[in-house]
Order: structure tokens, then sequence, then C-alpha cells
């Protein structure tokens, strides 16, 4: 089961960890709900959710994916591991850890790696596009985004995404994903317009 969790699509469909992802992906979110829910008990609905977004967010487990899984333990037929295919893995781990050994032992191993990750922190509140939407407002200059260029396989996209601030152009930046590009590009503009 444990080997079956490091085996992508594109090896073998039919044998592949995507119903393990799937498991592991429910048991994870149901997780550190639990966690954020019993050590924040004056925080509201919207504090939890954003937490657990960071938390469970697909940058955040690449990143702990990565850290712990071998590349040469990951079964595939890609020519270069994308970073989601460290984070789909880990979540395949949680439904075979979640199979094999229980609701406790994944709840272990989600607060050993996951909950208490040293990547949280970079991740946590850092909403570069609210930040310059800020500045913005109160300087009463439009904002906007534009993609000036994507390439790339499907599972694999890359995105260069400028920011404009009125007619200029301050900044661009290039991400796996549109928001990813729109928040470097922000956190690029900010440092230059503050």
């Amino acid at each position: 089961m444990y080997k079956k969790a490091l085996i992508h699509k594109s090896l073998n469909h039919s044998t592949d960890n995507e119903r393990l992802e799937f498991l592991g992906d429910a048991i994870l979110s149901f997780v550190i709900a639990e966690f954020l829910f019993l050590e924040n008990k004056n925080e509201d609905e919207g504090f939890l959710s954003k937490k657990r977004a960071i938390i469970v967010g697909r940058k955040h487990l690449n990143l702990v994916g990565k850290k712990i899984i071998p590349s040469n333990e990951i079964k595939s037929n890609l020519k270069k591991i994308p970073k989601s295919v460290y984070g789909n893995a880990l979540e395949a781990i949680i439904g075979a850890i979640y199979l094999d050994r229980g609701i406790d032992q994944a709840r272990r191993f989600i607060k050993k790696h996951i909950y208490n990750s040293e990547f949280l922190e970079e991740l946590s509140d850092i909403d570069y596009k609210s930040k310059l939407l800020k500045y913005s407002q109160k300087e009463k200059i439009k904002i906007s985004y534009r993609v000036e260029k994507q390439k790339g396989p499907d599972h694999n996209k890359e995105f260069i995404v400028a920011v404009f601030l009125g007619n200029k152009k301050i900044a661009k930046a290039k991400a796996n994903s549109k928001k990813e590009a729109e928040q470097n590009a922000a956190k690029k503009a900010i440092k230059i317009v503050f």
C-alpha cells in the first residue's frame, strides 16, 4: 500500500495513488480542522478556515512532500517531477497510514510533518494581493493583473503574470498557478512601491 502511494498515474493508471490521495486529502482536512478547533478556542470560523486553507494548501503540501519524500521513491514516467506530485503523494501516504495503522497514527504523522511544519510561518497570513489592494485604494490608483505568458503541459503549467498600478507595469513574476504568480508579482510590487 505504501508503494502504491508513490505511484504516479503517468506510470500506471490502474495502480496509481489517486484513490489513496482522495482518502488522505479528506483525513488531512478533518485532522487539521480538529487540531485548529481544539487549540484555538476563542477564534471564529473565518480564522479557523483561513488557517486550515494554508495548512492543507497545495503550496504547503508540495513543500512538505518534497522535504520528506526522496524523488527516487516516486515512480512515474515524467522526465521531471513537478512539485505537485510530492503534495499528492504526501496525501496518498496519509491515506495509506490511515488504512494500515488507523486514525491515531495518521494524526501523529500529520501533526509531526504538516501541522508543525517549518514552512508554515513563511506561508501564513501573507496575502500580498490584499496588501497591495489596500495601498492602491488609499492612493486611489487602479490595480490590475495580466497573464503575459503561459507555457508547459497541463500537469506542469507555468504562468508569468504582471501587475499594473494604473497603466504602469510595476512587477512581474512566475509560478505554477495563476493565483500564485499574482501573489508573487504583488509581493515584488510591494517592495518597489512601499
